[in-house]
């Protein structure tokens, strides 16, 4: 009766081996779980960050494009004065001569 006895106990001793680790793992998957949702609600807040810089992206290249525009109409406008600048000049020159 004592052999059976001490193959009861050790079969007690791994059933309570087992128990403590199901029990380490649940917690594992517990705090893995949580760490998830962080990281999720982490990645959402990213994306939507991620979003408001590419809006704010795209309004900054469009007053660029704006802006270039009107400043390429201006220098065009300045550029053509000074040709008929140096077309009165030349003609000056002609009528000098």
């Amino acid at each position: 009766m004592s052999e059976t006895k001490e193959l009861i106990e050790q079969l007690n001793v791994r059933v309570d081996k087992l128990l403590t680790r199901i029990t380490e793992s649940n917690q594992l998957a517990e705090k893995k779980d949580k760490e998830i949702l962080s990281l999720n609600a982490q990645l959402i807040e990213k994306d939507r960050l991620l979003k408001e810089q590419q809006a704010e992206n795209e309004s900054v290249k469009a007053q660029a494009q704006s802006t270039t525009g009107i400043e390429n109409e201006q220098l065009k406008t300045r550029i053509n004065e000074m040709v008929r600048e140096i077309d009165e000049c030349i003609s000056l020159l002609k009528v000098e001569n």
